[in-house]
């Protein structure tokens, strides 16, 4: 049996501009938060909350427009998600996506996604791409 994995990371084409610069940066703290948050027995909830809360007392409030995580294993969306509109409890052995984001109508968007494993006390990344803003 095969697995999915779901990994994104922001790329530019040019010299990323200070809005550009401060939208990863805002989505990359978010990130982290929703990481921290994670551990079994958390409500996705409020694992969501931890990287909304980033981007709401950000320039971009307003700006998060999905959810943080979905569920991830034979299909690139499994069931179960990390967002706040539904209270799932994350258990031990779970494989979720962790994926805040911040886009701005013809402007452009940051997204950075990794996939965890939930463990009792927290959460593994096991995903292994840098994080940066990737200038092409």
């Amino acid at each position: 049996m095969c697995y999915a994995s779901d990994l994104t990371r922001t790329f530019i084409c040019s010299s990323a501009d200070s809005k550009q610069k401060a939208m990863h940066e805002v989505v990359l703290e978010a990130q982290l938060a929703a990481i921290d948050a994670i551990r079994g027995g958390a409500h996705g909830m409020k694992v969501d909350a931890a990287a909304r809360g980033v981007v709401e007392r950000s320039d971009f409030k307003g700006k998060f427009i999905h959810g943080t995580g979905h569920g991830l294993g034979v299909s690139v969306h499994d069931p179960g998600g990390i967002r706040m509109s539904k209270d799932m409890i994350l258990e031990p052995g779970m494989v979720m996506t962790v994926e805040p984001g911040v886009y701005l109508r013809g402007y452009g968007g940051v997204r950075i996604e990794d996939d965890v494993l939930i463990t009792k006390e927290g959460c593994k990344v096991l995903t292994k791409a840098p994080k940066d803003l990737i200038r092409i």
